[in-house]
């Protein structure tokens, strides 16, 4: 009967998430950046809601929560060279803050980190583009290292998520340098799913 419970748990989730479904954590924030080598960029954001077929790769409780992503302490190593230079950042910290008290205000950055830390990790690379002179990429990859939910990930799941957003210099905050808006994903998705009928499901209940 147990087995028969928790296979019955397992389908209600394949049923929940299908297949075709995306998993990441989304972001919208603003970013501090370093004018020379050996100085340090950071980014606060807040997390919206996303919908259907895009999941955040853990339950996040929206109607009760605030979620803010953070990124600290990515040294800048290298400039880069030519009109559209490509600069490369390591060293950073990254976590996701589950809140339930204070707003995030820009103004005021230690309102995005007073919340639980749900997944801390490690920027381990990340490169910054900007290609006009307002528009701009990030891409980055990320270690989960330690929060509350990191065991929500298999040991292989917690490695070598891709850190990709979109830079608008003219959409920066007072204080900031240029907003960023993307996201963190896995390399693939954290449960494999299956398409599943409530048909195949009623007869499994039989």
């Amino acid at each position: 009967m147990v087995t028969k419970i928790t296979t019955l748990l397992l389908a209600l989730v394949l049923i929940a998430v299908p297949a075709s479904a995306q998993q990441l954590f989304d972001f919208l924030g603003q970013a501090d950046v370093p004018d020379a080598v050996g100085g340090t960029l950071s980014m606060h954001s807040i997390m919206p809601e996303v919908s259907p077929p895009v999941y955040p790769p853990l339950p996040l409780d929206f109607d009760n929560f605030e979620y803010t992503l953070v990124v600290t302490g990515l040294g800048l190593d290298d400039l880069g060279v030519g009109t559209y230079p490509l600069q490369t950042y390591s060293g950073g910290t990254i976590a996701i803050y589950e809140d339930a008290g204070t707003a995030a205000d820009y103004a005021n950055p230690g309102t995005f980190t007073d919340g639980t830390a749900i997944l801390v990790g490690n920027v381990t690379l990340l490169t910054r583009q900007v290609f006009t002179a307002t528009i701009g990429s990030i891409a980055g990859s990320v270690d989960w290292t330690g929060g509350t939910q990191l065991n929500e990930f298999a040991p292989v799941d917690q490695l070598n998520w891709s850190f990709l957003s979109g830079i608008n210099q003219n959409n920066a905050e007072p204080g900031y340098d240029e907003q960023w808006d993307g996201k963190v994903e896995p390399q693939g998705p954290i449960v494999e799913t299956e398409s599943q009928s409530w048909g195949t499901f009623k007869a499994f209940m039989r």
